[in-house]
């Protein structure tokens, strides 16, 4: 005859089983998204650093060019004055050159302006792809640890069990009038002093060693921007009014 023991036994190691298929099913779901948000994320970032790079490189191309227009600027002068006005060719070519210099200076200052609205713009996409990856490693992280937790619940050890309730008796017939409330704080204790100890081990966390213990650093990110959903929205209506005007200047 089948003891009430082995029935319950048998009846949590179901539910256990079954809790856990659970849980894998929705971290699997949950772990996916996670990871195309990042990933949306990470080639969001990418195009505001080339954008970045473009604006740095322009930056040092346009400053190349003032620096050798104002130095033929005033080599020119100095020869011209010296020469009387009397210009020879290759003072022509060199009086062309110095102005396509300060002409090519003009067109870089043109084109980092267009470029720092770029980055703007791109740095709005990476303020939105942030929140989502955010969001979605919350939701991977938390839906796996709470399928843990309550797996692990489902699973307690019966040995476990029985202790605690004849702790709870033992406390009661100590006079305690509380003495569910005591047992439950000692076995809390315990459970703390050993988080203190324990170390996860990533080579075998599967889902963890993916989403980490905390909340994705947003490297790149202007968080002053990210945090404000007022500036977000001025800064888009901002760009949207400079790109509608160049529209119709064009």
């Amino acid at each position: 005859m089948i003891k009430p023991a082995e029935i319950i036994a048998t009846a949590m190691k179901s539910m256990s089983e079954n809790q856990q298929k659970e849980n894998e099913q929705r971290v699997a779901v949950a772990l996916d998204a996670f990871t195309r948000a990042r990933d949306a994320h990470m080639a969001a970032m990418k195009k505001l650093y080339d954008i970045e790079a473009a604006i740095r490189r322009s930056e040092q191309e346009r400053q190349s060019a003032m620096d050798e227009s104002a130095e033929a600027e005033q080599s020119w002068r100095s020869r011209f004055r010296s020469l009387r006005g009397n210009i020879t060719p290759e003072m022509k070519a060199e009086h062309s050159q110095r102005i396509a210099s300060r002409e090519l200076a003009e067109e870089f200052t043109a084109l980092i302006a267009e470029l720092e609205d770029d980055k703007s713009r791109a740095m709005l996409a990476a303020c939105g792809t942030a929140d989502k990856y955010t969001a979605n490693h919350n939701t991977a992280f938390t839906t796996y640890a709470d399928g843990e937790w309550a797996c692990a619940q489902t699973g307690i050890d019966t040995a476990l069990v029985r202790a605690f309730v004849l702790r709870v008796r033992s406390l009661e017939l100590r006079g305690d009038t509380a003495a569910h409330a005591t047992a439950a704080r000692e076995l809390g204790e315990s459970l703390m002093r050993r988080t203190v100890m324990y170390q996860f081990d990533m080579d075998q966390e599967p889902v963890l060693s993916v989403t980490g213990m905390h909340r994705p650093a947003l490297t790149g990110v202007d968080m002053k921007l990210y945090d404000s959903p007022v500036s977000r929205l001025k800064l888009a209506q901002s760009l949207a009014a400079k790109k509608a005007g160049n529209g119709m200047k064009e």
